[in-house]
């Protein structure tokens, strides 16, 4: 992930895979700026840039990447 796939999201988009992350992150004591955290970034907005916003999916998405964030 590159900080170029945020350039196609708008300012909620941004807000919702941050706050997601940041939960996640939160619930699984992981730093957002660990190989943890950035692996959870990406598998988020991975989910959100193939057009889904729910929360819920994208809190899954995390928890079901192959890199196991």
């Amino acid at each position: 992930m590159s900080l170029s796939s945020f350039a196609n999201l708008d300012d909620h988009d941004i807000r919702i895979v941050t706050d997601v992350v940041t939960r996640w992150c939160e619930d699984h004591q992981v730093e957002i700026d660990s190989e943890r955290g950035r692996a959870a970034m990406t598998a988020a907005l991975n989910r959100l840039l193939s057009g889904e916003k729910s929360l819920v999916a994208l809190s899954e998405a995390i928890n079901a990447a192959p890199c196991k964030a």
